[in-house]
C-alpha cells in the first residue's frame, strides 16, 4: 500500500532515504502501490474534508509512514488505525508514533487491508490505485451511513464523491457512506392515511415515487440522502410538505424539528 513519511518529524535526507527499499520474496510479498509520500498540506486538509474530531476513530489504509493517523491522533484528538502491508514501514510509523508521544492512542499492523474490519471506523483515510479503490468500494458501502472515506488523488468511478477539493495541484475526494433506501416504505403521518414510498437510488443519489390509496402516484421532490439523513417534499392534499429524518436499517423516523411526526418502514 502507499506510504507517507512524516517529513515534519525527520530530515529531508532521511526521507529521501530507502524510497524503494529491495523486496524479497521470502520476506514479504510485492506492494500492491508504490512507495509515494504524502505533502502535510494534504493530510491536513483529508483531516479537515472527513470532519475528523476527538471522539472519532480514523482508519487509514496504506498508512506507510503513519503520518494521517498520528495526525489525526495528536491534532484532532481521535483514535486510529494505521495498516500496511510493509513491515519496515510499520516498524516506522511505530517509532513516529512513540516520538510524537501518541502511541498509546493509535495502533499500527502489518497486515493486508482486505484482512481490515473495518466496521469499528467512522472515518477511513486512502491513497490507492483506482484498481484497489474499486476491490474496496463493496466493503466501503456496507459500512455504517455516515461514514466518511476520504481519498488522496484516486476516485471510485461512478460513486460520485460528496465533495472534491483540490490543493496543490492534486485531488482529494470526500465520500459519506449512504444508507440503503431501494424499496417499498409505507410512510404514515399523524392526521393521513398511509402512503407507499418506492424509492430508487444510486449511491447517494435517490429518487421516488408516492402512491396514494386509489393507485395515483406522484414523484418527490429535492429528494436528498447523505449517510443516514434523508429528505423529500411531497405534494399532499393540504399542499407541499416537506419530510426530514433519518434512517435507521427497516425504518425511517422524523427529525425532532421536521414539524410533523411522521414514520416510515419498509416492505418485507
Amino acid at each position: 500500500m502507499m506510504s507517507r513519511r512524516l517529513s515534519w518529524i525527520f530530515p529531508a535526507a532521511l526521507i529521501a532515504a530507502n524510497l524503494f527499499a529491495p523486496l524479497h520474496a521470502t520476506e514479504r510479498r510485492p506492494l500492491d502501490v508504490p512507495f509515494i509520500t504524502t505533502p502535510s498540506a494534504i493530510v491536513q486538509r483529508m483531516l479537515d474534508m472527513g470532519d475528523v474530531k476527538a471522539g472519532d476513530y480514523l482508519i487509514d489504509l496504506g498508512s506507510g509512514d503513519g503520518r494521517i493517523p498520528i495526525a489525526a491522533v495528536g491534532t484532532r484528538g481521535a483514535q486510529a488505525l494505521g495498516v500496511d502491508i510493509d513491515p519496515a514501514r510499520v516498524t516506522e510509523a511505530k517509532a513516529y508514533a512513540q516520538q510524537a508521544g501518541v502511541q498509546d492512542r493509535v495502533a499500527f499492523r502489518q497486515q493486508d487491508l482486505f484482512d481490515t474490519d473495518l466496521s469499528r471506523a467512522q472515518v477511513i483515510t486512502m491513497y490507492l490505485f483506482p484498481e484497489i479503490n474499486m476491490r474496496l468500494r463493496p466493503r466501503l458501502l456496507d459500512l455504517k451511513p455516515g461514514t466518511r472515506i476520504v481519498s488522496h488523488a484516486f476516485h471510485m468511478e461512478d460513486w460520485t464523491p460528496d465533495r472534491h477539493d483540490v490543493v496543490d495541484s492534486r485531488d482529494i475526494f470526500l465520500w459519506i457512506v449512504p444508507a440503503k433506501v431501494t424499496g417499498l416504505w409505507s410512510l404514515n403521518s399523524a392526521g393521513g392515511e398511509p402512503i407507499v414510498l418506492r424509492m430508487w437510488q444510486q449511491f447517494q443519489r435517490i429518487q421516488g415515487i408516492a402512491i396514494f390509496p386509489g393507485e395515483h402516484s406522484i414523484p418527490l421532490m429535492n429528494a436528498t440522502l447523505e449517510g443516514s439523513r434523508i429528505r423529500f417534499d411531497l405534494h399532499t392534499a393540504s399542499g407541499v410538505r416537506s419530510f426530514s429524518g433519518q434512517v435507521q436499517g427497516r425504518t425511517m423516523q422524523a427529525d425532532a424539528a421536521d414539524g410533523g411526526a411522521w414514520t416510515a418502514t419498509r416492505y418485507d
